[in-house]
């Protein structure tokens, strides 16, 4: 009797960037972890004169780094990148290596180089109280992203902040799901159903 094996299905890619560092990213990655268990996650940090790719669980364990979140919140496969802009695309071909030969069904890719280089299956962009000082690349990504999470906390919030930001957000990219970071911790509906095809 001839079998046929279907090809191994490629992992789902959630990147999730934001407008400047502490503004929440890896806080999103973690609950997203949590709605999809058995992802992966790749953190990127920047490192200009090295690149350096490990899934070490001592390197990824330590004590205070977002890294160990991922890892506690369930990622099944942690991956940690520290590289220059010019070596992350390189970098990224190592760690999808990885998560592939984990046999993950899916990756969540902390960082705005990642969302910067890739086509992802979904994009988040994790933003606070104001667009005003947000650098150019930064703001590149938030042009073409699919979910955009208000996360007000990240900043001193002053009253009627978040509507001036979600106008300031609508005008830059009309199509975007605009919705804040609370909705990520007890999912509803909407937000399920975003995910869904993802698993």
């Amino acid at each position: 009797m001839n079998e046929t094996l279907s090809p191994p299905r490629h992992p789902r890619i959630i990147t999730v960037s934001g407008s400047h560092s502490g503004v929440g990213k890896t806080l999103l990655a973690t609950l997203l972890i949590k709605i999809l268990p058995g992802f992966a996650a790749i953190k990127i940090s920047h490192a200009d004169l090295m690149v350096f790719v490990t899934d070490d669980l001592a390197e990824i364990m330590r004590e205070g780094k977002d890294t160990r979140a991922l890892k506690e919140a369930g990622a099944g496969e942690v991956i940690l990148i520290r590289a220059g802009e010019r070596d992350v695309s390189d970098a990224l071909s190592l760690a999808f290596d990885m998560v592939y030969k984990a046999g993950s069904p899916g990756v969540i890719i902390e960082g705005n180089a990642a969302a910067r280089l890739l086509k992802p299956d979904i994009s988040f962009f994790v933003t606070d109280t104001a667009l005003s000082g947000i650098k150019p690349d930064a703001m590149s990504v938030l042009d073409k992203t699919d979910v955009v999470v208000l996360n007000p906390q990240a900043a001193a919030c002053p009253p009627g902040a978040v509507s001036e930001l979600e106008k300031a957000l609508r005008a830059r990219n009309p199509t975007a799901m605009i919705c804040p970071m609370e909705r990520f911790s007890s999912p509803d509906e909407e937000i399920l159903r975003l995910l869904k095809p993802l698993e």
